[in-house]
């Protein structure tokens, strides 16, 4: 009985998520892939990274684009 439980609950969790991905735009996978490739390319490196000149540089990326976000630039 458990283990039927446990696939309709992962079913329904991919029937949930299909169903998500059909209303997503293109627009909304292209924010996706920008979140993961800041996540993957600054703020992983910033924290684990075994080379302090790396985890540095990184850093001071991450703090530019936090700086760009709370203070955007006015026109």
């Amino acid at each position: 009985m458990r283990q039927r439980a446990s696939v309709i609950m992962a079913n329904g969790t991919t029937i949930a998520c299909v169903a998500f991905l059909g209303h997503v735009t293109l627009a909304g996978y292209l924010v996706v892939l920008a979140g993961l490739l800041l996540f993957a390319g600054v703020i992983l490196p910033a924290v684990w990274s075994a080379r302090p000149e790396r985890r540095r540089d990184a850093r001071a990326v991450l703090r530019l684009l936090l700086h760009t976000l709370r203070h955007p630039p006015r026109r």
